[in-house]
């Protein structure tokens, strides 16, 4: 597992019973119920989740200005004591906190990062500017906070503790539209996210991955314009196989005589590479956890994705 510079990724510390996980806001305001419901369900799994000193703040838009939300995160990672961190939830504002965060400080302290949705942007960061693995998965507001998420949890709960089981994700009502295997590192998240990174300095790195996209309350034609977008800006070359998630409110009308399915397929038409649709990795209700920067098989005939490692050590 190697970063665009072809340093060695770093895997983090497992988390064990009783380590105790910070939880940041680096995006949008949290809602203190969801957030409330969340946190007991992060104490039920074993950990004892800390509060950034932020994580209610509210400026706007955002969960408290740019430097507050840069330093919750900056703390944690410098925190001994903190084995992991959490995200709240996701929202808008990650890629505003980017240019204050210390990716020195960061890379000599690995931990367990999780976060989806907005977080895209710190998760791609941290893989390809600090060098380790960030797991794309369940926030604690956003999602342990609104839906049971039974097998997710339990997921969850295994990949980031180490356990073998966590590693091999399949789904049934996966949809399979292009067939073959792939192997290779897994990266991506939310579409929307993925573009607005083209033309920074964190711009997405997509040669020889598996790609992860999924996205929610996106018309179809704002989805096919995203994805020609990355098509265009040549992120779609070299890449070994998609993921697509369950792209929540994103389907065409009932009464199309078209489907998301086929505006994809239009998209991926010169590509030969596997493509999996309807994979629970993105908005829906139940949210399996990915560690990016690990190298993964891909089966569309099994709609499978098989981690060579859960990421931890």
């Amino acid at each position: 597992m190697k970063n665009k510079s072809g340093n060695q990724l770093v895997r983090p510390d497992r988390l064990k019973p009783g380590d105790r996980v910070g939880v940041a806001a680096p995006a949008g305001p949290v809602d203190p119920e969801q957030l409330a419901r969340g946190l007991a369900c992060v104490r039920r799994m074993g950990w004892e989740p800390v509060l950034g000193k932020h994580v209610l703040s509210r400026d706007r838009f955002l969960a408290g200005s740019d430097a507050d939300r840069a330093d919750d995160l900056m703390s944690m990672f410098e925190d001994k004591g903190i084995k992991g961190i959490f995200c709240a939830r996701g929202g808008y504002g990650a890629i505003r906190v980017l240019p204050r965060l210390d990716p020195k400080t960061i890379r000599k302290n690995p931990k367990v990062f999780v976060g989806a949705s907005d977080i895209t942007l710190l998760l791609n960061y941290l893989v390809q500017k600090c060098s380790f693995v960030a797991f794309h998965g369940p926030m604690v507001a956003g999602n342990f906070g609104r839906h049971p998420m039974k097998r997710s949890k339990r997921q969850f709960r295994l990949l980031l503790g180490g356990e073998g089981e966590g590693k091999k994700l399949v789904s049934l009502q996966a949809r399979v539209l292009k067939r073959g295997t792939a192997r290779g590192v897994v990266a991506g998240g939310c579409l929307t996210l993925l573009c607005r990174s083209l033309g920074t300095p964190w711009e997405i790195q997509t040669r020889d991955k598996i790609l992860l996209i999924e996205d929610v309350n996106e018309a179809p034609y704002r989805i096919d314009g995203m994805l020609w977008q990355l098509r265009q800006a040549g992120k779609f070359e070299g890449v070994k196989g998609v993921v697509f998630g369950e792209m929540v409110d994103c389907q065409a009308p009932k009464k199309a005589s078209w489907s998301l399915d086929d505006a994809i397929r239009d998209v991926f038409d010169e590509y030969s590479f596997p493509i999996l649709a309807n994979f629970p990795v993105g908005h829906g209700r139940e949210m399996w956890t990915l560690p990016l920067g690990v190298e993964a098989t891909m089966s569309a005939g099994s709609k499978s994705l098989a981690f060579a490692d859960c990421g931890v050590v």
